[in-house]
């Protein structure tokens, strides 16, 4: 099945619905160009009033809550950075590679973490797991600000990340159960763009907490930051007990009726989304015997990986010493408005393609082109320095269209979306776990030698994958390696 076909709504299904509903959606694919290029932009002006309103509903209860929910998670995880070089280095005596460490931590409570939240998903509803577990960060974030030495910092950040491992992974399931694929790619869109905007936030924040609030109450500006993130995490996180409508199969939320959630699984089943069933060793034996799991997580490591370089644009900010601490937290706001805006960019393009796996693949391009930058080392050239650093911003928009690709590829099993993208996370991040110790060894910097090159391959390495996993896809569907009797391998 081609990533077209995928996006495509099966015929069979429809005749389960009334003559309404057959035109609810029929509507999903409309031939001309122009309704494809309206669609891709925003696809509920060319819904039915049934299906505009159901997906309406949706996109306010639920994508309210995913956007808000990782825009806190995004804030808790990159306010160290920012903290890092307002005093926090200079209050705790960090040193070396401490700040790798702080990274580092996360990442192994993330990493444990990722697998069994997946797996408790299929137990434990949604609207009670997620948002218990966001209520527990929030108020460990909070806890950094009473820190007063490296130790304590670390053992936080361990135990912020494995309560974190929860939120992208989980929500990025949720959505998959609600939203088709022709409406999936834009509300991921906005969910990652969601992460850009807590990114540039938190340097406005950090950089106004410097400038008002620095030695309140016997505090300085980065523990209050902390406390800022955590006391915003709280009411995200009640909101979310009430927003998140679990599966439509199994939904309980008040703001859906019994029509409703009908009317979804229907939706589901009709473009070959099935339902949660009970999750088995069958199901890992099935997973890891077919490439899905293996090309996408491995893919989706390079992708992560790359990544890791922007993180250290405010220490070459720092280390110039031409500006203030104020501009060091403000000036990478200008990467992260990239982000949001290649990111949305990328959402409708791939839905008026049909396709996931070109706009992926263009979009490595530019992060290459900056790291090569990078690598060459333009010191005195602060422009060539400026355009390298805010270019390896522009692919980080590729890794939701990676995570719709997964939904759409193993859309014909819930436990193979959920295992493989809890597999995807849990990799990567592994390797982003150690890898920055090796590469941006903070007592280089700001010159990381061997990093800039080293995220150059990883981009390199991505685009490649991209281009084998299209041509996997379209030779040996995922579907069709896994049948009633012995699952196939490739």
């Amino acid at each position: 099945m081609s990533d077209q076909d995928q996006l495509k709504i099966k015929p069979d299904v429809v005749d389960r619905e009334v003559n309404q509903s057959n035109h609810d959606l029929e509507l999903a694919s409309l031939p001309t160009r122009q309704a494809r290029l309206k669609g891709a932009i925003w696809d509920t002006w060319d819904k039915s009033p049934r299906e505009r309103k159901l997906v309406q509903k949706v996109d306010w209860w639920l994508l309210s809550y995913a956007c808000t929910a990782y825009f806190i998670k995004s804030l808790d995880q990159s306010n160290t950075s920012n903290a890092y070089v307002s005093g926090m280095k200079e209050a705790l005596d960090l040193k070396g590679n401490d700040l790798n460490y702080l990274t580092t931590y996360w990442n192994i409570g993330y990493i444990i973490g990722q697998i069994p939240s997946q797996l408790i998903l299929t137990k434990i509803r949604p609207s009670i797991w997620l948002p218990a577990l966001e209520l527990i960060w929030s108020i460990l974030v909070m806890a950094l600000a009473s820190a007063k030495n490296a130790k304590t910092v670390f053992a936080l950040r361990f135990f912020i990340g494995l309560f974190e491992a929860s939120a992208y992974p989980g929500i990025i399931t949720l959505l998959g159960n609600w939203y088709t694929p022709q409406e999936l790619a834009k509300r991921s869109a906005i969910f990652q763009a969601s992460s850009s905007a807590a990114n540039m936030f938190s340097g406005y924040l950090q950089a106004a907490l410097y400038s008002g609030m620095d030695g309140r109450s016997g505090l300085s500006a980065w523990q209050w930051l902390f406390i800022f993130d955590g006391i915003l995490g709280i009411p995200i996180a009640l909101y979310g007990f009430w927003a998140i409508p679990d599966a439509p199969s199994d939904s309980k939320t008040r703001w859906l009726s019994e029509d409703d959630t009908k009317y979804a699984e229907q939706r589901m089943e009709a473009v070959g989304r099935a339902p949660a069933a009970k999750l088995t060793w069958r199901t890992f034996l099935d997973v890891f015997r077919t490439w899905p799991v293996w090309l996408f997580s491995t893919a989706f490591i390079a992708h992560v990986c790359g990544l890791r370089i922007y993180s250290y644009f405010n220490v070459w900010l720092k280390a110039t010493g031409k500006y203030t601490v104020e501009q060091v937290n403000v000036i990478p706001s200008a990467g992260y408005g990239l982000q949001i805006i290649f990111t949305l960019l990328y959402a409708w393009t791939s839905d008026f393609l049909k396709m996931r796996w070109p706009v992926i693949a263009f979009a490595c391009v530019p992060a290459l082109v900056g790291t090569i930058i990078l690598s060459l080392w333009p010191v005195h050239n602060t422009a060539a320095m400026m355009t390298g650093w805010l270019l390896t911003y522009i692919e980080t928009g590729a890794g939701i269209i990676f995570t719709s690709w997964v939904s759409e590829t193993c859309g014909f099993s819930a436990e193979h979306r959920i295992v493989v993208i809890g597999v995807m996370e849990t990799v990567s991040f592994t390797f982003n776990a150690w890898v920055p110790l090796l590469a941006y060894n903070t007592s280089q910097e700001p010159h990381f030698k061997v990093g800039y090159q080293i995220a150059a391959m990883f981009f390199a390495f991505e685009l490649v994958l991209t281009l084998v996993i299209a041509g996997v896809e379209k030779r040996w569907p995922a579907s069709s390696l896994v049948t009633e009797g012995e699952p196939a391998s490739l």
